[in-house]
């Protein structure tokens, strides 16, 4: 992680309203514009057939981009998402604590995974598209440790119903995979990309 500014020499935008990946973002010195697409996620998700979560996390993410680079035509836009996946099930963001304590037992003492699916895109056209994966083995979990995790970080805007950036780590024995993936953003995959395309 650098906190150098490095210089975007092309228009970019970040589909995004998360306030964790603009601070990858602006951690690795990249100053751009941040506008939240309006892409109704669980429409899509409803409509996606099969359980390739890859996949999925990068139709998400181009979704994103395409929506935002239709109104920003001499931008080019960056679109990103994640999918958290046990087994053929996807677990989303729980939105209060009752739903995370579900979440959380359903991981506990098992293995899933973060998908990030990223994209870039100019005039409405992708012109790049990627993927990430991490698998995450969570330690066994008691109903009064993962209240007392739940109270600490309060993650329920969380894919997953844990914020691995802050106490999370502390739930897992195992992790093969990049923070930035399990955060929903590869910013490395993206660095190389904006590099490939003359954006930085």
């Amino acid at each position: 992680m650098s906190s150098d500014q490095i210089l975007v020499k092309k228009p970019l935008i970040f589909a995004t309203g998360s306030e964790i990946r603009k601070d990858i973002a602006e951690s690795h010195g990249i100053s751009c514009e941040f506008i939240k697409s309006e892409v109704d996620e669980e429409l899509i998700k409803l409509n996606f057939h099969g359980n390739d979560f890859d996949k999925l996390a990068i139709q998400l993410a181009t979704e994103k981009a395409l929506a935002v680079s239709d109104k920003n035509k001499d931008y080019f836009v960056v679109g990103v998402d994640q999918v958290c996946s046990l087994d053929k099930e996807i677990l989303n963001k729980p939105g209060n604590k009752d739903n995370a304590i579900v979440s959380l037992q359903k991981l506990s003492g098992k293995t899933h995974f973060q998908n990030c699916g990223m994209a870039i895109c100019k005039d409405g056209k992708i012109i790049w598209q990627s993927s990430a994966i991490a698998e995450l083995t969570m330690k066994d979990l008691t109903l009064d440790e993962i209240e007392r995790y739940l109270d600490l970080d309060e993650p329920f805007s969380c894919s997953g119903s844990y914020k691995f950036e802050a106490n999370g780590k502390d739930l897992f024995l195992n992790v093969i995979g990049s923070e930035y993936t399990i955060q929903g953003m590869d910013i490395d995959q993206l660095i190389e990309a904006f590099y490939r395309e003359g954006i930085i």
